[in-house]
Parts: structure tokens; C-alpha cells; sequence
């Protein structure tokens, strides 16, 4: 995780990046670009259709369930976002969303999510900038996101590759 600006008054920003060893970028777009398919790949409990089509810019998606970096264990309440989707470019493989309400004080959240072909496969790239969170640290947030972001990669990699092999087992 790289962190890229922390001040006072000024929004964090923040860059994760993981890799998808050995699976094209083509074949990662699509898991991605299910804005509703969320929690098949992230490791959020909850992805539920709000308000839209998925994929489809105005979208909106419910994601619930997750622990944050500053949760306690004896927590009760479940922490959650509505995300909505602002931008979607398939031919460049990226799409944009911003975080329209949530109980876990995300205010002014702006995400981008893209994919990239590498040597060995392709890359998902997360930048994000939010105003600071009350009750946590940069670092925290850049935990969070990168921890998920490299979960769902490695989730979307063994899915894929089981597919792949489970195909060409059946011929």
C-alpha cells in the first residue's frame, strides 16, 4: 500500500494495487465490472442491489458486514456503505464509484478501480481519496483497503483458475 498525501484538512489519498497471477486481464474485467457481485470476490459479507442496473453508471449497492481496522470485538452493530456507481469504461477496464452514505464515517469517498494486463497475468489497481476518517489513521484505511484488495485478487485467481482447470478436465 502507498500512501500519497495525509494533511490536516486535506482528503487522504491512497493507492493499492494486487496482483492476478497467471489469469488475463479479460478475464478479470467481467467479475469486476458486476458492481453488484461485490462480496463473490471482496471480502464483504454483504453486496446487495439497491437502486439500477449493475454495471450501469447511477447504480447503487448496499455492502454490509465487514470489520473495520478500529471495530472492537464486543461490537454489535453491523458497519455498511451504499455505494453508487459514477463511471464505467469497459474498453479501458476501469470504473469509478463514490460512497453516497455509510455508518463507518466515510464522508467525500472517491474510488477508481482499474485493471491491467502484466507478464504474468494483470494487476488491479484500487486509488481512493476521503475525507479524513474520525477514529482513524491513514494507515488504517490503507490497511484495509489493501488487505481486501488482496484477498479478492487471490479469491478471483483460484476461482478462475479451478474454472479453467475443472473445463479442461471435462474435455
Amino acid at each position: 500500500m502507498e500512501s500519497i498525501e495525509q494533511g490536516s484538512q486535506e482528503k487522504w489519498k491512497g493507492k493499492a494495487i494486487a496482483e492476478v497471477k497467471g489469469v488475463k486481464a479479460e478475464k478479470v474485467w467481467p467479475l469486476l465490472e458486476d458492481f453488484f457481485g461485490l462480496s463473490k470476490w471482496f471480502p464483504t459479507p454483504m453486496c446487495i442491489p439497491v437502486e439500477g442496473i449493475s454495471g450501469i453508471p447511477g447504480c447503487v449497492r448496499f455492502c454490509g458486514g465487514f470489520k473495520t481496522p478500529v471495530d472492537d470485538d464486543a461490537k454489535k452493530s453491523v458497519n455498511w456503505t451504499k455505494q453508487k456507481l459514477l463511471s464505467i469504461d469497459p474498453a479501458r477496464w476501469t470504473f469509478t464509484y463514490c460512497i453516497v452514505d455509510s455508518n463507518v464515517g466515510f464522508h467525500s469517498y472517491l474510488a477508481t478501480w482499474t485493471v491491467r494486463p502484466t507478464a504474468e497475468g494483470c494487476e488491479v489497481e484500487w486509488l481512493y481519496e476521503v475525507e479524513p476518517v474520525q477514529g482513524w489513521t491513514l494507515e488504517y484505511l490503507d490497511s484495509f483497503i489493501d488487505k481486501g484488495l488482496l484477498a479478492m485478487a487471490k479469491n478471483m485467481e483460484q476461482g478462475l483458475k479451478t474454472m479453467e482447470e475443472a473445463l479442461m478436465s471435462h474435455k
